[in-house]
């Protein structure tokens, strides 16, 4: 009886191990600030929220394919359509003074999902992915940090 007991608390705490360390690495700890759901997809970056108050935010961001992209976020005054562009025509330029990038998240792979917290002055950010034609086919999104 003892051992059958012994063997179930084993099984039991196995079980919880596993299922808080998957839970971590999700990325749906508690986010700090406010929280910003993106969604990456093939040529379209959504997030249903389009103005936050000032201070901490988490971009909560989530890869629903086909292929790895990236996400940036920038401060301007720049319409988020009509960000300048590198001499090919397809990619942002990231060093233009008209952008003042704030943060990037390299590598969201697919269906990887990744945080980002920043402390956001009210202002104009863009969210894009510049990976090659990406912006150009439409991946990009605006939020407003105001009071």
């Amino acid at each position: 009886m003892l051992r059958s007991r012994r063997a179930a608390t084993a099984v039991l705490v196995v079980g919880l191990l596993v299922s808080v360390g998957g839970a971590c690495s999700r990325g749906d700890a508690t986010p700090r600030g406010r929280l910003v759901s993106v969604q990456l997809s093939d040529f379209k970056l959504t997030t249903p929220t389009l103005s936050v108050p000032p201070g901490y935010v988490t971009f909560r961001v989530r890869n629903a394919g086909p292929s790895m992209h990236e996400f940036i976020v920038d401060r301007t005054d720049v319409a988020a359509d009509a960000l300048p562009l590198n001499a090919d025509g397809i990619t942002v330029d990231e060093k233009s003074k008209k952008l003042r990038t704030v943060d990037d998240l390299d590598e969201v792979r697919l269906n990887a999902t990744r945080d980002l917290t920043l402390d956001l002055d009210p202002g104009r950010y863009v969210l894009y992915c510049n990976l090659e034609g990406h912006y150009r086919g439409g991946m990009y999104a605006m939020v407003e940090v105001k009071r």
